[in-house]
């Protein structure tokens, strides 16, 4: 049976009482539960399959219609603020968890779903804080587990020289990745980071715009291990695409479906995003050199010993 129910969510509705924060997540938490993580504006006329995570939720057409079903303690949609036209439909018994609001409308369909006034409690930073972290880590990888055949534009390919349970790394510029008519994996791997450095024209404002238009052939495996990190871009505009997306500086745009995981500054969609979480590995965090843990433990007995004099007086 389908359940149609409407609200207008305005500044002071409260449908759930406020709770609780949620349980801080790890970037890879993120990467699994959520279809996207925008810490700007968000605005699109089409598809969000999976979970959304927002600051500004500008427009939004159908939420939550094919999630991967990921358990998680958030809702389907969750936004600092929802604007005047932020709203849309949410699917499959999904919610909408928000914290301030300009009237927005959405139609619940299905059965459970509803509207919650910051249930759980929530911050923009407790998503940025962690994937701003891991786009920072992945960018500090040497090249990998592989090698790169760029001199075809018709056959761009990462060629895999690992194993099914190894992660390879790629560092290209925008101006390789750029060239590519067709893009191909050759190989596996558990996992592929693929860093991406802006070395085109930087605009009179700072603008680090980047557009491909080439083909993803896409392969089912690695459509879910790959993560694509644009290290310094400011705007990246896709047409379709496959894996995890990375961008916490920029505006990205698409044209046709991007398939996976999206983190960006603002998102303006002409295009589904596909709930296709990662289903790789992330690289171990590097450990702290000894030089530094013996920093960590003169400055703690130091701590200790002001304390005990302090005590004795």
């Amino acid at each position: 049976m389908r359940i149609l129910k409407t609200f207008a969510v305005g500044a002071v509705a409260t449908f759930a009482a406020a709770s609780a924060p949620a349980a801080t997540l790890t970037a890879s938490q993120i990467l699994t539960q959520f279809n996207s993580v925008v810490s700007g504006n968000f605005s699109t006329a089409h598809d969000v399959e999976g979970r959304l995570v927002a600051n500004n939720l500008v427009k939004g057409a159908t939420f939550y219609n094919n999630p991967s079903n990921t358990p998680s303690a958030f809702s389907a949609v969750n936004a600092i603020n929802i604007g005047a036209n932020g709203g849309g439909n949410i699917n499959n018994g999904g919610s909408v968890n928000y914290v301030t609001s300009n009237a927005g409308s959405f139609n619940l369909n299905g059965s459970g779903g509803s509207i919650k006034h910051g249930v759980p409690t929530f911050s923009m930073a407790d998503f940025t804080t962690p994937l701003n972290a891991l786009e920072s880590q992945l960018a500090g990888l040497s090249n990998t587990n592989g090698t790169l055949n760029a001199a075809d534009p018709n056959n761009f390919t990462f060629n895999l020289t690992g194993n099914a349970s190894s992660t390879s790394v790629f560092n290209l510029t925008t101006s390789q990745l750029g060239s590519a008519a067709n893009i191909n994996f050759s190989g596996t791997a558990s996992t592929v980071v693929i860093n991406v450095r802006y070395n085109g024209t930087v605009g009179a404002q700072g603008q680090k715009e980047f557009s491909i238009n080439g083909n993803f052939n896409d392969n089912s495996h690695l459509g879910t291990h790959i993560i694509w990190n644009f290290v310094d871009t400011t705007q990246v505009n896709f047409r379709g695409w496959y894996g995890t997306v990375l961008a916490g500086t920029s505006t990205v745009t698409n044209t046709s479906a991007m398939n996976g995981f999206l983190y960006a500054a603002n998102f303006v969609g002409d295009g589904e995003l596909h709930d296709r979480v990662f289903a790789g590995t992330l690289p171990a965090a590097p450990v702290p050199e000894p030089a530094t843990w013996g920093m960590m433990a003169v400055g703690l007995a130091g701590l200790a010993l002001a304390r005990r004099r302090q005590s004795g007086r």
